[in-house]
């Protein structure tokens, strides 16, 4: 196997402005990914434009931007779907899906169950925030029961959804729930995750 460039951090960062709001746990995880990938390509042997980011729609799905490697910004909760075509036609590529609660667990929750069950060779991350937060505060579907919201003024009557629940009962190989104030545990899920074969379902509070 050829020897793959050492990369850095940097060779992860692109040019430009990270648009989300201030404070925001995106930014946490963005960073422990561009950091994780230099260890990552090179315990795979992967080399960078290996590496592909797929997303569908909300504030999560604006990462392939924020990341330096190829990437789609694709439609609302189809991106494990679209993720799945690419590794099934180019298993040679690492493929990452990026979702949210409402994307993922909203209109694409079967996309996302088929991919599990699937065990489609690929890293899927949902960020859960528990709110449509890039159209200004809609309940999801893991809003707390009585979350009042815009959409829901008297509270939501709704039982949350589980995001670990579904992802285990679609039987995927690896599940793991991590929370975006703890980098050093965010970090190695992330690396466990990147080196597993097989579908790998990371819940990101």
């Amino acid at each position: 196997m050829t020897q793959t460039a050492k990369y850095e951090k940097k060779d992860f960062v692109p040019d430009g402005e990270v648009k989300w709001c201030p404070g925001c746990g995106d930014y946490s995880i963005l960073s422990l990914v561009q950091k994780i990938m230099p260890e990552v390509c090179e315990k795979l042997q992967l080399p960078r434009e290996n590496v592909v980011f797929v997303s569908g729609i909300g504030c999560s799905s604006r990462f392939p931007y924020y990341m330096k490697n190829y990437g789609f910004h694709t439609i609302h909760g189809r991106a494990p779907a679209i993720a799945t075509g690419l590794q099934v036609t180019r298993p040679d590529l690492q493929v990452w899906v990026v979702t949210g609660d409402g994307d993922g667990l909203s209109i694409g929750t079967n996309h996302l169950v088929h991919c599990l069950r699937r065990n489609v060779n690929l890293k899927i991350l949902l960020f859960n925030n528990r709110i449509y937060g890039l159209t200004k505060g809609q309940f999801s579907p893991t809003s707390e029961k009585g979350k009042r919201t815009k959409s829901s003024p008297m509270g939501s009557i709704e039982n949350p959804l589980n995001p670990l629940s579904i992802a285990i009962a679609s039987e995927a190989s690896f599940v793991a729930r991590s929370i975006a104030t703890d980098a050093n545990h965010l970090q190695e899920v992330l690396l466990r995750a990147a080196c597993h074969r097989g579908s790998a379902f990371v819940e990101i509070l």
